[in-house]
């Protein structure tokens, strides 16, 4: 009879330490078009056309939203790799008037390329607002290889490293 309420204590305990040691954040590897990315939750994908600068664009998304931020990445293909640049300067205008941002700060990122090349991109912070006009927080990247462009984003308020840091720390190139 002693037993019992012994048995129980460690089975609560059990329980008790599972719900403890369930992520909020579930990462896993997605890939986009060359992109290797890691998202803290199974992503839904959506494909649309946008207008990017002066040209009509296909755009592919992967996206999610965990532990109250807005998790994305998309690729775009451009008519060549000389007009990337520019398509790039676009979707970084169009991004940050979207969100209205006002606070913006450019940071390197350097990330590997499967060949093992040392690559540098420019991460943005931007504080800006959602459609809704409540404040948000972002975290933005993009990158060029060829005629391909990524974007990489995460939206919310407050952002804290937990919420970016895997996602950008494990970005890899094809």
């Amino acid at each position: 009879m002693r037993r019992w309420p012994l048995l129980c204590g460690a089975l609560a305990w059990c329980v008790v330490g599972l719900v403890a040691c369930s992520p909020a954040l579930n990462w896993r590897a997605v890939q986009l078009h060359g992109l290797s990315a890691m998202l803290p939750c199974k992503p839904d994908r959506a494909q649309r056309t946008v207008q990017l600068g002066a040209a009509e664009v296909g755009l592919e998304m992967a996206g999610c939203e965990a532990g109250g931020a807005l998790y994305a990445i998309s690729h775009t293909r451009v008519e060549s790799a000389l007009r990337a640049d520019a398509a790039r300067a676009a979707w970084r205008q169009q991004t940050l008037a979207t969100m209205r941002a006002a606070a913006v700060q450019e940071a390197p990122l350097r990330m590997l390329s499967a060949d093992d090349l040392m690559r540098t991109a420019q991460r943005v912070t931007a504080q800006g607002q959602r459609p809704d006009g409540s404040a948000v927080n972002a975290q933005l990247l993009w990158l060029t290889s060829g005629a391909d462009l990524y974007h990489v984003a995460v939206y919310a308020d407050p952002l804290t490293d937990e919420m970016t840091e895997m996602l950008f720390s494990g970005l890899r190139l094809q």
